[in-house]
């Protein structure tokens, strides 16, 4: 069985552990176990129910109110409420699905976000926050791999249909994107968004995705050209040291423009040379697109 701390629980919901505490102690919301220790220990229901109430509580309930609801009465309210001004109902009813493997219930959450958000507002508003969630959760080990596989592929999928959908590029454009990861480096789902926006801009790609050799982005450009390098790095499994992977990037192809994103490059970011382009989100790059 999955069990949360208390900091994990504040982590995914936003709400403060020590008014968790009081919100247990005055209104007896939500019981956790205890371990020998007596510290909480929560499992999936309970930080169901707590995102539930995060939600409802965000949006104007007084927690005295939520605290005389019984469980059917949040979660009724929580999927019916129309969110003002905020999207993280659709983030939390995400987790829901995801944890309990309800793909029908997933697709029908993504779609209705696109449908009135489009493809870009989408990813931005509840996709990227409710991948950053899962994120978390897998670092502390309370997502099982099969759970954030079964999310991803639906949302990989999701983006490449999207793509799909656009119409083709008539001609090349003078600018031409190599999008990739590096060796060892296998999210690839912020690549897929990005290769969607350049295509919706008319801008020439081409999507080598997860994993890719230098060799393989040698033996393309010698026999295509392309004008610029859009690399993402954020887990970095293979401990490779972002400056200098930048540095080595830089002397293979000299006269192509580097762009890069991703965790890795955050903590380094004030050491990344001039001449590379480095993008904190996503928003930034589709920002820099629309110049």
């Amino acid at each position: 069985m999955n069990t949360f701390t208390i900091r994990d629980i504040e982590n995914m919901s936003g709400i403060k552990a020590h008014t968790l505490r009081v919100w247990e102690q005055r209104y007896g919301i939500i019981k956790p176990m205890r371990k020998d220790s007596l510290h909480r220990l929560y499992g999936i229901e309970d930080l169901k129910q707590i995102l539930r109430i995060s939600y409802l509580y965000n949006q104007g309930y007084k927690i005295s109110r939520i605290a005389k609801m019984d469980e059917h009465e949040i979660k009724k309210l929580s999927l019916e409420l129309s969110p003002k001004g905020s999207f993280e109902v659709f983030v939390n009813q995400m987790m829901e699905a995801s944890m309990d493997f309800d793909e029908n219930l997933f697709r029908k959450i993504m779609d209705s976000v696109i449908s009135h958000l489009g493809m870009e507002k989408a990813m931005m508003l509840v996709i990227y926050p409710y991948m950053q969630k899962v994120g978390l959760l897998w670092m502390t080990g309370n997502v099982i791999p099969a759970q954030e596989h079964f999310a991803s592929n639906i949302i990989r999928n999701k983006i490449l249909f999207a793509t799909n959908q656009l119409p083709l590029i008539a001609k090349k454009s003078r600018i031409r994107y190599l999008l990739f990861c590096p060796p060892g480096e296998f999210h690839e789902i912020p690549l897929i968004f990005m290769q969607y926006g350049l295509k919706r801009r008319g801008i020439t790609n081409i999507l080598f995705g997860a994993d890719t050799s230098v060799e393989q982005l040698k033996e393309y450009i010698r026999k295509h050209g392309a004008t610029h390098l859009f690399l993402f790095l954020t887990t970095n499994f293979t401990n490779l040291d972002p400056l200098e992977l930048l540095d080595d990037l830089r002397t293979d192809f000299p006269e192509l423009q580097l762009e890069v994103a991703g965790d890795s490059f955050r903590s380094v970011e004030a050491e990344i040379p001039k001449p590379v382009k480095y993008f904190a989100t996503a928003n930034d790059f589709l920002y820099h697109l629309d110049l």
